[in-house]
């Protein structure tokens, strides 16, 4: 790679840091007996406490504590740790509650289902705790986009403490047999609620607006089904849908960037023979692949700034089916010029760092 001022040298790739220890999910269906342990790690009491801090008044020894009135301390009730400071207008939902607003919003857009029985089949969160995402699901709630392929509607609860996301409810897909989940752009699917006492949620959607959404997406699954993909352009499709950044950074950032890369198509290579060999070579096998990366990050961990991006990466599956499903019906369309930046792209760091990104 070329940099100003210094002479064009090759770089090469280390061996990757691919996990060997990948628990892959395909072909292991949601167990609806056994719901994700990971709920009770974001269950945790919080409360609101006054926030002072110390001021020295002049000609004094003393630092004495005056309150701040306007601003209170969200607090960890299991380890003491300040979450985040916020006015003193926010109200305080915990998840728990969250959760329970989730179940009743589930049950009211399905009045035949019990609450109680729903299952929360995913957590997304970081490491602080500081947000959450909560997947629920109901078994009896679900339908095929053809024999033998069923999907199940959640309702993801979104909460946080740290002001770094409102509080919100979305519908979204998720694959039964391997627990892939998506959710889509759309307002329909879509509630929130602001974390302000003056603020009411609104519920904006019904089961026929859902259901409607449930078959223009079986539509566009038979869409994908019915286009070939290629497998040695899997890996730039996937960066193409993820909207990966293949622009190399500095000198001394290049080699962790690479690394990065080079595991992403390693886990995108055994995804390819998978999902292809289920599927078929075809667009429905990479949006399954590409699902399943979004939906596994716990295990995976390859994708950069994820845990900030959480929801932008579970609808960018979904919107590219959607532009997908429709640009390739214009018969001009050309699969190869589609991907010809992205292509273009790895072309210039397989020059430069000997990344084989086509698959074989």
């Amino acid at each position: 790679m070329q940099f100003p001022g210094k002479r064009c040298r090759t770089l090469f790739l280390k061996r990757s840091n691919l996990n060997p220890k990948y628990k892959l999910t395909m072909n292991k269906p949601i167990d609806f007996r056994s719901p994700t342990h990971n709920l009770s790690e974001v269950l945790f009491n919080v409360k609101l406490q006054d926030v002072y801090s110390d001021f020295r008044f002049p000609n004094t020894l003393f630092n004495l504590p005056i309150g701040t009135p306007d601003y209170r301390a969200v607090v960890n009730q299991s380890n003491g740790q300040i979450i985040s400071i916020v006015s003193k207008n926010y109200q305080l939902i915990s998840n728990q509650k969250a959760v329970e607003m989730g179940k009743e919003i589930f049950a009211q857009i399905y009045p035949s289902v019990n609450a109680d029985e729903l299952i929360p089949y995913k957590v997304v969160a970081p490491n602080s705790k500081a947000s959450a995402h909560i997947d629920l699901i109901h078994e009896s709630v679900n339908f095929k986009v053809w024999d033998q392929e069923t999907w199940l509607p959640f309702l993801r609860t979104t909460n946080s403490y740290n002001r770094s996301v409102a509080l919100s409810f979305e519908i979204g897909f998720v694959r039964k047999l391997c627990s892939n989940g998506v959710l889509f752009n759309k307002d329909t699917m879509k509630l929130k609620y602001i974390h302000n006492r003056s603020n009411k949620m609104e519920i904006r959607s019904d089961a026929k607006q859902i259901e409607a959404a449930f078959g223009l997406f079986a539509d566009q699954c038979v869409s994908l089904r019915d286009y070939p993909v290629p497998k040695e352009l899997m890996f730039a499709l996937v960066c193409q849908i993820l909207n990966i950044n293949l622009e190399l950074p500095k000198d001394n950032q290049v080699n962790k960037k690479i690394n990065s890369l080079q595991n992403l198509m390693e886990l995108t290579k055994i995804l390819t023979a998978r999902y292809t060999t289920e599927l078929g070579s075809n667009a429905y096998a990479a949006f399954n692949l590409v699902t399943d990366i979004v939906s596994h990050q716990d295990q995976y961990r390859n994708l950069t700034g994820y845990y900030f991006n959480v929801r932008s990466y579970f609808s960018k599956p979904t919107d590219w089916m959607d532009d997908f499903s429709n640009i390739t019906k214009d018969k001009g369309f050309e699969y190869t010029n589609y991907l010809r930046e992205t292509i273009d792209k790895l072309e210039r760091i397989r020059q430069h760092t000997k990344l084989e990104w086509e698959l074989n």
